[in-house]
C-alpha cells in the first residue's frame, strides 16, 4: 500500500480489550506507515491508556444495556443514538482503510456504522465464550481473530476466522534466576507459588489464602510471591506480621509478571483472558479461581478451556473456596511430575507467531484476497 494507513481502533472498558487494541496497534505500525484513530469512553480505562500510548482518542457516551432491572436502562437507547451518530460522523471525515474492535460495549456503535458505510470490519476476541457485542457483529465481519478455537462455536458468520491466540507482550528476561529471588526478597532454594488477582487484587483469593496459611500453612519448601492489590496491602502485611508468617512476601503490585512467571514453579489467579495468554506463553502450569461475576461467566469458560487441555486445575470462587483453594495448592506442590506435563500442556498452547499471522491476514483483506 503506497498511501498511508489508516486504522480505527474501538473497544475498552477493561486492560483486556484495551491491551490487545494497542498491542495490535504497534505491531501494525510495524508493518505500514499508520495513522491510528481510537474510540472510547471517559469512563474505561482507554481513558488513561491510549493518550499515555500516543493515540487520539474519541469519546462516544456508549453504555451497556444492564441485565437487571435498573434505571440506568432507560438512557441506553439514546447513548445508543448518540453513539452512533458520532462513530458514522467521525467515520466518514477519518475514511478508514479498516476499523479493528477488540471487545466491550463501546466497539458496538463503531464497527455496526463502518459495516454500514461499508468500511471493512476486523474483531478480535479475547475469550473462549464470545461476549454479545461480538456475536452481534460478527455476522457481517470480514475478519475474525480468536484466543481459542472454542469461540468459533458461537459465531455466526461468513468471515475468516483465524486462531491466533492474544496479541500479548511478551518480555525476554534478561535476570538470572537467582538475580530475580533478589528483587522479589525471596529465599533461594524455596519453590514459588505466585498468587494474583489482576492489578486490583482479588479479595476473595486472599481471604483463602490467608485461611490456607493459617490452617494448613505452606506447602514443604516452598515460598509464596503475593501480589495483593493495592487495596489489600495494608491488611495483608498486618496478617503477616500479627500471625509471624514466614516465607511469604506481599507486593501491592507487580510490575512485569513475566519476571513474576520466570521465578514461579505455578500459579494462583483468576481466569481473564489476556492472564491466561501469558500464562501459556511462560508455559506456567496454574490453579485459576475464576471471578464468579464476569459477563457470560467467560472467566469459567476461559478456564475450563485450559483444564480440558490439562494446562490448569479451576477451583470455583463459591462458599467452599477457602477448602478447596488450600487443597488444590498442596496436592499441586506435591506432585511434580503434574506440574511438568501442565507447563508443556501449557506452553503447547502458545501461538508463537500471533502477529505474524495477524499481519498477514489484514494485508491480505486490504489486497481484498480474503476467500
Amino acid at each position: 500500500m503506497n498511501t498511508q494507513l489508516r486504522v480505527v481502533f474501538a473497544g475498552g472498558g477493561t486492560g483486556g480489550h484495551v491491551f490487545p487494541a494497542l498491542n495490535m496497534a504497534r505491531a501494525i505500525e510495524q508493518e505500514w506507515k499508520t495513522e491510528f484513530l481510537f474510540f472510547g469512553t471517559q469512563r474505561g480505562l482507554e481513558n488513561i491508556k491510549v493518550p499515555e500510548a500516543g493515540y487520539p482518542l474519541e469519546y462516544i457516551p456508549a453504555a451497556g444495556f444492564q441485565r437487571r432491572l435498573t434505571t440506568k436502562n432507560l438512557s441506553f437507547p439514546w447513548k445508543l443514538y448518540q453513539s452512533m451518530r458520532i462513530s458514522k460522523t467521525k467515520l466518514k471525515e477519518f475514511n478508514p482503510h479498516l476499523v479493528i474492535g477488540t471487545g466491550g460495549y463501546v466497539m458496538g456503535p463503531v464497527l455496526k456504522s463502518a459495516q454500514k458505510l461499508g468500511i471493512p470490519t476486523v474483531l478480535q476476541e479475547q475469550n473462549s465464550f464470545p461476549g454479545v457485542t461480538t456475536r452481534l457483529l460478527a455476522k457481517k465481519a470480514d475478519l475474525i481473530f480468536l484466543a481459542y478455537s472454542e469461540a468459533k462455536e458461537f459465531l455466526q458468520t461468513q468471515a475468516k476466522i483465524l486462531v491466533t491466540g492474544n496479541p500479548i507482550q511478551v518480555e525476554a528476561i534478561e535476570e538470572s534466576v537467582e538475580a530475580l529471588h533478589h528483587a522479589f526478597h525471596l529465599e533461594e532454594g524455596r519453590k514459588v507459588i505466585l498468587v494474583f488477582g489482576g492489578s486490583q487484587g482479588a479479595a476473595s483469593i486472599n481471604k483463602a489464602l490467608q485461611e490456607m496459611l493459617l490452617s494448613a500453612g505452606i506447602p514443604k519448601g516452598y515460598q509464596i510471591l503475593w501480589q495483593t492489590g493495592m487495596n489489600e496491602i495494608d491488611n495483608v502485611r498486618y496478617f503477616i506480621h500479627k500471625n509471624s508468617i514466614k516465607h511469604v512476601q506481599p507486593f501491592p503490585f507487580i510490575n512485569g509478571m513475566q519476571r513474576a512467571y520466570a521465578v514461579a514453579d505455578f500459579a494462583v489467579c483468576r481466569a481473564g483472558a489476556m492472564t491466561l495468554s501469558e500464562l501459556i506463553a511462560a508455559g506456567m502450569p496454574s490453579i485459576l479461581v475464576p471471578y464468579p461475576y464476569a459477563a457470560g461467566d467467560h472467566q469459567f469458560k476461559n478456564a475450563q478451556a485450559l483444564q480440558n487441555r490439562k494446562a490448569a486445575v479451576v477451583v470455583k470462587d463459591d462458599a467452599d473456596l477457602n477448602a478447596n483453594l488450600s487443597r488444590a495448592v498442596h496436592a499441586l506442590a506435591g506432585d511434580e511430575r503434574k506440574r511438568r506435563m501442565m507447563s508443556s500442556r501449557s506452553a503447547g498452547m502458545h501461538h508463537s507467531d500471533t502477529y505474524v499471522e495477524m499481519i498477514s491476514a489484514i494485508k491480505r483483506l486490504l489486497e481484498g484476497n480474503i476467500n
